[in-house]
């Protein structure tokens, strides 16, 4: 969401809070786009004149990406065009 909005919704960083008073259950699934898929902002975002703060990638990369960071990491760095 935070590229395709370029950077106006900023992603969050994965947290957990525990309660230790009742036992938590919780489960994972996984979607998303094909991994050939383009990630870009979306034109319809962009005003007129601005480009885009990050580089053009592919949903692929940027599941190798995330694979290789902690999930406190800034998965979208490598992606930045400049600092946001």
């Amino acid at each position: 969401m935070q590229v395709l909005t370029n950077g106006r919704f900023k992603s969050v960083k994965h947290r957990v809070v525990t309660n230790s008073l009742k036992s938590r259950v919780s489960f994972i699934y996984f979607a998303g786009p094909a991994l050939e898929q383009r990630i870009v902002p979306l034109p319809e975002l962009l005003a007129e004149g601005e480009e885009s703060l990050y580089k053009e990638f592919t949903w692929g990369e940027y599941k190798k990406a995330a694979y290789k960071t902690r999930l406190g990491d800034n998965r979208l760095a490598q992606f930045e065009k400049r600092s946001i």
